[in-house]
């Protein structure tokens, strides 16, 4: 098969690798002569060393800063959408990363005792930031990280490739505190924002069929938050609180000609259009408290208060043809409303400590919220016959209003005690009550004859207990095990299903024997989650318990090598083997009871190798190996589904890097990704969404100052 080129640079792999020799040639003519510019007055230390030189002065400043810059090629064999989905490199420059410090050394009074900045993967890479920390020792802290994520979702095999995304997110914190290392007063102001644009695609249902939908995403979201932390008779005392605006105004529309998933009918989209703005605010208070009391009891607490209030409007338009072939000259709906969501939660906890090995703690949480709102619906339809005929238009007109109240309590009561330095464990025991409550109204509205009312009202409580418990014991000085486990129910939020039963348990074992560290874990999670059908079932519905449950077991070893500071090695293998069922109600012609499973297999094996073998030469390779079994030869036979996701990826890289000078290092790499799927139907086109990436790349850090030599 052909190389694809990649949409963000139309060069195929060839191209590529002249590209990156060039480049490297420029780099080795640069630091060739950067060698001859200046002689230091030692041997150039390997990377990774420090020396003692002089840092850089700048303003009475010490100056420590790195800069990597360089390129990267990348060439796509197969499915190009999906390797986007999944990793998203692509062509071109590239910001590696950077540092920036500047340092106050002396004992002059200045506005900035520290700065540094640091960034990485800016231009080709799907996400990049900026991280930057201003400081004056004790009266100000400023710290602020911008980020970006470059977001592409464009797979054939899931929701027949009608959910899509390619949009940038951007958002960011700022955040100053003034006197940081005060105890009796400090002071917290901050702000932030997070955006969204780009395009993308949903899925929208009428007549019987449902269609692909291109929207234009458009949401952002601005934080300011402010805080005050102080020290009154022996309490620490937090107090903070902050504000949010947000809006999302995506909107949805095509004018072509659509005829839907669904082919053989009538149903036909010549016009649709949506928006549906959101927009609201959220306001909060915390309160924390905390103090030592005889240095046996130690007293915390914490109450929060939220809000959040939120307005929204629904406009749609449609035209074309129905299921039934009928003109629609205009299906217009348009709804607005509002909610309102106000919650309250405190949280306390002591922790008293009987003897200096025994320890009862007990934490108590109370949390109650409601939601609040409403809204109106009205829709307007003309139509006429599929020969143009006229029929009476269609109007609908109704309201909407609902309650829901929100109230539990949490307890946990915990002891640990530690025999000796080698074994300690710890025991528990956790209480939850929770009430749950719904009551509002539907009601039509004229033209509709008659106008009615109907009230409706729900209530419902639940209460679990759960054991939980764990242990750390060291059989020898460099040897350590963990373990814990939980037992019991789990709360589950969700009307008409009963709690989760779980049965958790995990254990870690972590042992070093001169320069080996072996690490092996094991974990085991059984989940069940009993339910009903729904209330008063129509005939033929099938009834009685329906339950969904999951077992999960996963197994870990890793080994560290470190022989020296010129070598390492580490290695690893993870398997995870998983499999959920649920009893399922399908439509085989008639409603009858199935059974829907998922089944994973998963091997995950890594290798990496890292050597300095010369001082200015360093070698790094590594290998991902990840396969997915799935189901296996299992079928699904009706009324029964088995489903799974196999596949298998894999990862390779090498790296070398070559210092020329204490200040310039050359890095020249590459990478290969392949990724291969066996799935039953395979797309929408047909075709697996197999790819293979090459990812060849070259770089040049340079260093300034006292940083890395």
């Amino acid at each position: 098969m052909a190389y694809k080129n990649n949409e963000r640079g139309k060069s195929p792999l060839k191209n590529n690798i002249l590209f990156l020799l060039f480049v490297g040639a420029v780099t080795l003519l640069f630091a060739a002569s950067g060698a001859r510019a200046q002689t230091p007055a030692s041997s150039p230390a390997p990377s990774g060393s420090t020396t003692n030189e002089p840092l850089i002065l700048f303003g009475g400043y010490n100056v420590t800063s790195s800069v990597e810059l360089g390129v990267r090629g990348t060439s796509i064999r197969g499915d190009e959408n999906k390797y986007r989905s999944d990793f998203n490199y692509g062509n071109g420059f590239r910001l590696f990363d950077s540092s920036f410090l500047l340092e106050n050394k002396d004992s002059k009074s200045r506005a900035i005792d520290s700065l540094l900045v640091t960034t990485s993967g800016w231009n080709a890479d799907p996400s990049g930031y900026t991280r930057i920390s201003v400081e004056r020792d004790g009266f100000y802290r400023f710290d602020s990280n911008i980020r970006q994520v470059t977001y592409f979702n464009n797979l054939d095999n899931h929701a027949r490739n009608g959910h899509i995304a390619d949009f940038k997110h951007n958002f960011g914190d700022f955040d100053l505190t003034l006197y940081p290392n005060s105890d009796k007063f400090r002071l917290r102001l901050g702000m932030g924002y997070n955006d969204s644009e780009g395009t993308g695609s949903t899925t929208s249902r009428a007549y019987s069929d449902e269609f692909s939908t291109p929207s234009r995403i458009n949401s952002h979201a601005i934080d300011l938050r402010a805080g005050l932390d102080t020290n009154l008779l022996g309490f620490n005392l937090s107090l903070s609180g902050g504000w949010r605006d947000f809006n999302d105004k995506t909107t949805y529309s095509f004018n072509v000609p659509n005829r839907g998933y669904n082919t053989t009918n009538t149903t036909v989209y010549s016009l649709f259009e949506r928006q549906h703005p959101i927009e609201g605010n959220t306001g909060y208070g915390i309160f924390n408290v905390q103090r030592t009391f005889a240095k046996r009891l130690d007293f915390t607490a914490r109450v929060s208060f939220a809000q959040t209030n939120r307005t929204f409007q629904f406009s749609e338009l449609i035209t074309g043809r129905d299921n039934s072939n009928n003109i629609v000259d205009s299906d217009r709906f348009f709804i607005q409303g509002e909610s309102r969501r106000p919650e309250f939660r405190a949280d306390f906890g002591a922790t008293y400590a009987v003897t200096k090995k025994f320890r009862v703690s007990d934490t108590f949480t109370y949390n109650t919220f409601h939601i609040d709102g409403g809204n109106a619906f009205n829709e307007a339809l003309f139509t006429r016959t599929a020969a143009g005929g006229t029929r009476a238009p269609v109007f609908t007109n109704t309201n909407y209003y609902r309650v829901t109240g929100f109230e539990r309590y949490t307890n946990l009561v915990e002891g640990d005690y530690q025999f000796s330095d080698r074994f300690g464990f710890h025991i528990g025991w956790r209480w939850t009550r929770r009430r749950v409550d719904m009551n509002g109204f539907n009601r039509s509205l004229p033209p509709a004859t008659p106008t009615t009312t109907n009230l409706g009202f729900e209530e419902e409580e639940n209460q679990t207990n759960a054991f939980i418990g764990g242990f750390k014991a060291k059989p020898m000085r460099n040897w350590v095990i963990f373990g814990d486990m939980e037992y019991g129910d789990s709360d589950n939020a969700f009307t008409r299903l009963a709690n989760y039963k779980v049965a958790n348990f995990r254990i870690r074992s972590r042992l070093s024997v001169k320069q080996f560290v072996f690490s092996v874990s094991a974990l085991s999670k059984d989940n069940e989650n009993p339910s009903s059908t729904i209330p008063n079932p129509p005939s033929g519905y099938p009834t009685g318990e329906f339950i969904a449950h999951t077992k999960n077991r996963m197994f870990s070893a890793f080994v560290d090598w470190t022989p020296n500071g010129k070598y390492s090695v580490s290695a690893g293998y993870t398997y995870q083997h998983l499999t959920s069922g649920s009893d399922i109600v399908i439509n085989t012609g008639s409603l009858v009871r199935g059974f829907s499973q998922y089944f994973m297999r998963d091997n995950y094996a890594f290798f990496n190798f890292t050597a300095q073998p010369f001082r200015r030469f360093t070698f790094y390779a590594g290998y991902n190996h990840n396969k997915d079994d799935g189901q296996g030869d299992r079928i699904s036979v009706l009324p029964n589904l088995i489903t799974s996701y196999p596949f298998k990826l894999q990862i390779a890289e090498s790296r070398l890097a070559y210092r020329f000078t204490r200040n310039i290092e050359w890095h020249v790499g590459y990478q290969y990704i392949g990724y291969n799927e066996a799935l039953q139907p395979l797309s929408t086109s047909g075709s697996p969404q197999n790819y293979h990436a090459h990812l060849p790349y070259t770089s040049v850090r340079i260093y300034f100052g006292g940083g890395e030599r």
